[in-house]
């Protein structure tokens, strides 16, 4: 398996302080980074979100605007991402989360017959969950 680039945490969180996220992109990060284990039907009924234009769409948006103060990490991602693609596509949200996999190392999703949707987990060291009261 490729080695995923592993973020540096003071450089994201300095980043995104600077990416000037409107307060719905922050609280889409935020609550991503907290629960840790989503799919966009999970994110639109939670945030009580439209389903248009897609959430995880917003999601690459938002990484991209992030990645812009973190290039060097950004580009990593990207290349890493198009590394593990099966159609050697790029994935910006990359940057925050990846697919889930079960126990047999097969990814949580239709394409693999093991979920419904999609199902995302947000990379270990951006994991905020045991911070909150």
């Amino acid at each position: 398996m490729i080695k995923r680039p592993v973020t540096p945490l003071d450089e994201f969180e300095k980043a995104l302080k600077e990416a000037n996220l409107s307060d719905k992109d922050y609280e889409l990060i935020e609550y991503i980074r907290y629960t840790s284990v989503f799919t966009q039907p999970s994110l639109i009924k939670d945030l009580k979100r439209p389903s248009k234009p897609p959430i995880l769409t917003n999601i690459c948006e938002i990484s991209r605007k992030i990645g812009i103060f973190m290039p060097e990490h950004f580009k990593k991602v990207i290349d890493w991402s198009i590394q593990i693609s099966e159609h050697n596509t790029r994935w910006d949200g990359h940057l925050l989360c990846a697919e889930a996999f079960n126990v047999d190392q097969i990814a949580l999703t239709p394409a693999a017959g093991t979920s419904l949707f999609d199902v995302l987990v947000v990379h270990k060291e951006l994991f905020i969950g045991f911070e909150f009261e």
